[in-house]
């Protein structure tokens, strides 16, 4: 059948109205990113009322679901450990005390609608899901029964550390037992770390692994790295231990989602005691929307829209509409948690070659090398003292470079391989100062401009395929720096080596920490590497300069 000119005039002017409706609707904002939101969470660890601490916990976390709500987000992300904690001191009653059944994914299960199958926090949040049409993630102890199973315990349960995620129906639709365990005495681990992915009706498949995990291969890299479909969507649950000069909480997450570019989403457990906490949302190379880093104990609500990735390539110019809002003590009722005793972990530096910057020669350009591992470091500077009393021990920082090639032990519970490039802050000319901060009364201290930094690191080939590189920063706010502030990269070699390098973009007088860190995997469980390797090796260099210069007298 022939339509008549006039008529499929019309016919094609209402299609192409259609479709033009179509291509605008796909194209909207909403549909090139989701809203998300991450919970910087201080949890109460004690009860006064007689409520169980965990269902206090639970309540607290169905506020930020409700809180979220009027924002219209879509997914939120709750910590590690803040939830199902036990006040037992039997180890035997607390390692189950807080834990829950968790049902199967493929089960299709509503805690919700189930009265006592499950924990009371399982089931609150399960129905803050249905109820606020929100994707929920959160961290909880989880137990299992082990009857039938090799080395399960007298009381037949294992217990994992488990994050358990909520659809918008209430239901489980994922969950995730960590694999790279941190002490954690009592909890168990799969045979093989279990990788974990849920797909949303936004559009978005999230992967997902807690704390620890972060610097390791597996589960994390699996997702960004391993031979399935690569996850551009990564969900992070911490309760982490700050460690400087390079393993600051939200150093770590910058540097780990900006090294696999992805948008990451981090949730910490905030307790200044331990100087534990660090959230934020993460747009891998596009750098970060906003970042929670505090001394002090705080409950805190980040939210913001969330550029998909699509094709490879993360979608430009949407309004992300951040948002922060800080509970108080009214709002949320808090612990009295002093944050007099705050206190970070120190890196072991001794078996670190480390050479002290003098600012006042305006430059730094040397080849550094540790146990035959080599970094080049091109630095200009501006030393400044006229803010500084010569005749008072006023404080301020000193700065060197350090360079690393061994294995390290993470506080005790594993040893990692590891290779650094660095330039750390200490208090004074020592190594041991290295690490340590300022107090806040000393602070703003500006004497030391740094100009431009560069730093240049290559592997061989073959080493490079075992090694994870990140880029660490960190300034005086105890922030990374954005992406914006510094460039790094990655590139081949004539010589069969890999080349990394990393440098400031414009001038800091902000700066702690900027290194290239690299974690070796081969070197995994090895003897941890002492000074007295340092010892060695410089005894050996002078053996050999000896040595010539024996040669040298004869001839």
């Amino acid at each position: 059948m022939r339509l008549k000119p006039k008529i499929a005039i019309f016919f094609l002017l209402c299609c192409s109205t259609l479709l033009r409706a179509a291509f605008v609707q796909s194209s909207s904002p909403s549909s090139l990113s989701y809203r998300a939101a991450v919970v910087e969470y201080s949890p109460v660890r004690a009860s006064s009322t007689g409520k169980k601490v965990p269902d206090i916990n639970a309540d607290n976390y169905v506020k930020f679901v409700d809180l979220a709500a009027r924002y219209g987000v879509d997914i939120i992300v709750f910590p590690e450990s803040s939830l199902s904690i036990s006040t037992s001191s039997d180890p035997a009653v607390a390692r189950t005390e807080a834990a829950s059944f968790i049902p199967h994914p493929e089960d299709n299960v509503v805690p919700c609608n189930q009265s006592h199958a499950f924990s009371y926090s399982l089931r609150a949040l399960s129905c803050a899901a249905r109820d606020r049409n929100m994707y929920v993630v959160a961290n909880h102890h989880e137990k299992y029964i082990c009857t039938a199973q090799k080395g399960c315990p007298r009381d037949n349960l294992l217990v994992y550390n488990t994050n358990v995620v909520f659809d918008r129906r209430g239901a489980v639709i994922a969950r995730y037992r960590k694999y790279n365990l941190f002490g954690e005495a009592g909890t168990n681990r799969t045979r093989r770390a279990e990788p974990s992915t849920f797909a949303t009706d936004f559009g978005v498949t999230f992967g997902q692994f807690i704390c620890f995990d972060l610097l390791f291969p597996e589960p994390a890299l699996n997702y960004t790295q391993g031979r399935t479909t690569r996850i551009n969507d990564v969900i992070f649950s911490n309760h982490w231990f700050s460690e400087l000069p390079f393993l600051y909480g939200v150093a770590a997450q910058a540097a780990w989602a900006y090294a696999n570019d992805v948008n990451f989403l981090s949730a910490g457990y905030n307790y200044p005691v331990t100087a534990s906490g660090g959230s934020g949302i993460y747009l891998g190379r596009d750098g970060y929307v906003d970042v929670i880093s505090e001394k002090r104990v705080s409950n805190v609500l980040v939210m913001s829209n969330v550029p998909k990735i699509i094709d490879g390539k993360r979608v430009a110019n949407v309004d992300l509409q951040n948002k922060v809002i800080r509970l108080n003590e009214k709002e949320m009722p808090q612990e009295n948690v002093s944050t007099s005793t705050y206190k970070h972990v120190n890196d072991y530096l001794k078996p670190y070659t480390s050479v002290l910057i003098d600012p006042e020669k305006g430059y730094f350009n040397r080849t550094i090398c540790n146990r035959e591992f080599c970094c080049f470091f091109n630095v200009s500077m501006t030393y400044d003292d006229k803010n500084i009393d010569p005749n008072t021990n006023s404080s301020f920082y000193r700065y060197r470079v350090a360079v690393f090639n061994g294995t390290r032990s993470f506080t005790g519970v594993a040893k990692g391989g590891v290779k650094v490039c660095g330039i750390i802050s200490c208090l004074d000319d020592n190594l041991e100062t290295c690490g340590q901060l300022l107090n806040d009364d000393d602070l703003p201290e500006k004497a030391t401009l740094f100009r431009s930094i560069l730093i240049r690191a290559s592997v061989e080939t073959a080493a490079a395929r075992d090694l994870f590189v990140m880029p660490i920063t960190l300034t005086k706010r105890m922030l990374p720096m954005n992406a914006s502030d510094f460039h790094y990269e990655t590139r081949g070699a004539r010589n069969a080596r890999v080349v990394h390098e990393m440098r400031t973009r414009s001038p800091s007088r902000d700066l702690l920490t900027f290194a290239i860190y690299a974690r070796y995997f081969v070197n995994d469980d090895k003897d941890v590497t002492t000074d007295a390797a340092t010892r060695n090796a410089l005894e050996s260099i002078l053996l050999t300069v000896l040595m010539y210069a024996l040669v040298k007298f004869v001839q």
